[in-house]
């Protein structure tokens, strides 16, 4: 079996990837900046920071493929495009590795700094000389589910949303199987996106939300005169959709109800 790495492997996906490919019987190298992260038996954990690059010339040498899933949000230019220059430069000086990177459905359409600073990231990994495949991908359920966590309001017992939103959630059990399907062939350049299975207003999400875990709160859709910027923008924006690709099977509701437990508790 192959020795594939994957960044960010202690992250949502990453940790998710990292499982799967350790069923899968691979040898897995996870690189993280947690010194003793839980990982499954048999994984060999590289200790760095991919933001200066540190430990990446170790974790990197020897590996077939690597699987690129760090990224944050908040610091954009230290971790996605800093940290993707570090993580190139280490790949290059050890040979070939096929490298693979999760980006976002409909970046090339959107003026929103993160989607803007994404697109510059596969710009770097095109202009490389590593063989890569990038897959871009519609919205996490587990994302999706900490913005709702956040829209609620406990004091007055409403959740405030932004109007006129349309999602596509997917989950990341999909989303990792068909990164680590790529790590196992040869490098594919873009290959076609993959959606959720259904398009959903953000009223559908919430009610679906609210039933599934037995909550009653008041729904409240606001427009950018109460919810400005162009972070909510771009949540309003129909051009990280996907209809045509909507080829992943596992629903929203089902993502839900799997937690419920949790969820409640």
């Amino acid at each position: 079996m192959s020795t594939i790495l994957i960044t960010g492997a202690t992250g949502t996906l990453g940790s998710e990837v990292v499982q799967q490919l350790h069923t899968r019987g691979h040898h897995v190298r996870a690189y993280t900046r947690q010194v003793q992260p839980a990982v499954p038996m048999g994984v060999e954990v590289f200790q760095g920071d991919i933001r200066d690059g540190s430990g990446l010339d170790k974790a990197t040498k020897g590996v077939d493929a690597i699987i690129h899933c760090a990224t944050f949000f908040g610091e954009v230019n230290a971790t996605d495009l800093a940290g993707t220059s570090h993580l190139i430069e280490a790949a290059q000086a050890h040979g070939a590795p096929h490298l693979i990177y999760v980006s976002i459905a409909g970046i090339d359409h959107s003026q929103f700094s993160y989607f803007q600073a994404k697109l510059a990231v596969e710009r770097l990994i095109e202009q490389s000389t590593l063989p890569w495949s990038i897959l871009r991908v519609t919205q996490f359920h587990h994302y999706i589910l900490s913005l709702i966590k956040d829209w609620e309001d406990e004091q007055t017992s409403t959740i405030t949303v932004p109007a006129g939103t349309r999602l596509q959630p997917i989950d990341i059990r999909e989303v990792a199987a068909a990164l680590i399907e790529l790590a196992e062939q040869e490098a594919a350049g873009h290959v076609p996106d993959i959606g959720g299975p259904e398009i959903l207003t953000i009223e559908e999400i919430v009610e679906t939300y609210q039933r599934v875990l037995n909550k009653k709160r008041v729904i409240r859709a606001e427009g950018p005169e109460v919810l400005p910027g162009e972070y909510y923008d771009a949540f309003r924006s129909d051009e990280k959709l996907i209809p045509d690709r909507a080829v992943a099977h596992i629903t929203w509701e089902r993502f839900l109800q799997e937690r419920v437990e949790k969820l409640v508790g």
